[in-house]
Parts: C-alpha cells; structure tokens; sequence
C-alpha cells in the first residue's frame, strides 16, 4: 500500500523499525465483526455514496444480470460504460481503539482486448482522521480473467489508535469512451484485529557473589 505524502512514509518507516527489534507481531485472529455497512450491496446504495460524471447508463451498484454479482444479486460496477469521467463507490466506517483494521473483497475484471497495455485502473483507497489517502490496493486491465478474486489487506499504522476513528474508503475508476473495462466489487468487509505488542525481553537478575 502506498502513501500518499512524504509524512507518511516516514511513519511507515518508523513501523518497519519497531517490527524489526520485535516490538509488534502480526495481528490475532478477528476480535470484532464487520464494520460496513450493507457490505454485500443487497440493499442496493444504502450505506454507500456514489459518484459519476458525467451520469449515465447503469447505476454504480445494481443488481443487472448481464454482469453477474459474486453472491446474491448486487454488486458495484465501476467503469465500462464509455462515458469520459470517474466513477466512485465510498463509506465512512468505524475503527474501534486498539484494532488493526483488515479490508476484504471480491473483485472481478473481463477481458478486453487489446490487453497489452494497462490502460484502465481500479484504485482502493482509505483515507486517515488526519485527511492523508493511503492507496491500498490498485488493479488494471492487465489483471483481468473474468473470475471473481478476493482481495485482503490490512490498513498500515495510521489506522491504528487509542480511541475510535472514523476512515474513508473509496473505489475509484477513471472511466473513457473507447476502452470500457468494467470492475465489479462486491462483498466488501472490513475486520478488526487485536494487534500484539511482544515486551521487551526481561532482565536477568544474576546472584552476587562475594568473598569468602
């Protein structure tokens, strides 16, 4: 994943750091359920902000059988409609205090010819209390297969805290009017995770001896 200004690769730096005198250990299993809300896209838009321009053709998130959902019938389908613009799906979602926040969803990408050029991108992005967007994850029309795919990854440090912290995220394609290569997501979830802190190693106390 890939900060977005300087600031925050110093921090992820000083992460790396920590980890390497094993100061942190990857996080426990799930500790908390999801955090989105209508994760599934079952309840159509509820939960979600959507954003296209210029509008036109099928709503982002839509239940059309000509591109099926990965579950049910719902899914967002960003992309592939051949208007000029961007298309947009986001959420604020809730990270609790002490949680490593954990984002998963499917992700299916058709075919288009030609695929020698990556020429259309899907970036996931949250963004921090502190305004700052993380790229999280990113796919082009080079990774198509027309399969659904999960994708996990777990939010960096800045996403870490000691009290409850609202964050953003965002699916964005940036759409044309000559090559349409539609993204469909659906089942987006986000766990949280205990995050371990290894102490320091103790002390040894060695008995004294002194002279007979």
């Amino acid at each position: 994943m890939t900060p977005r200004f300087p600031r925050t690769r110093r921090a992820a730096s000083a992460l790396v750091m920590a980890a390497a005198v094993g100061l942190l250990a990857a996080p426990s299993a799930q500790a908390a359920p999801t955090g989105v809300t209508n994760p599934g896209f079952e309840a159509g838009s509820t939960g979600w902000n959507q954003f296209s321009t210029p509008f036109g053709g099928l709503p982002l998130i839509n239940s059309s059988s000509a591109r099926p959902a990965h579950s049910g019938s719902w899914k967002a389908e960003l992309g592939g409609r051949g208007f000029t613009g961007v298309n947009r799906i986001s959420q604020q979602v809730t990270v609790p205090a002490h949680r490593v926040p954990v984002l998963s969803f499917w992700l299916r990408i058709d075919p288009q010819t030609p695929a020698t050029l990556a020429y259309r991108e899907l970036d996931v992005e949250a963004t921090a209390p502190d305004g700052t967007p993380y790229l999280l994850a990113s796919r082009t029309n080079k990774d198509a297969d027309g399969a659904y795919e999960k994708v996990t990854v777990t939010l960096p440090d800045a996403f870490y805290a000691s009290t409850d912290q609202q964050v953003n995220l965002s699916f964005l394609v940036v759409e044309d009017a000559s090559n349409r290569v539609p993204f469909l997501v659906d089942d987006v979830t986000v766990d949280f995770r205990l995050k371990l802190v290894r102490p320091w190693p103790p002390v040894i106390l060695r008995p004294t001896t002194t002279g007979l």
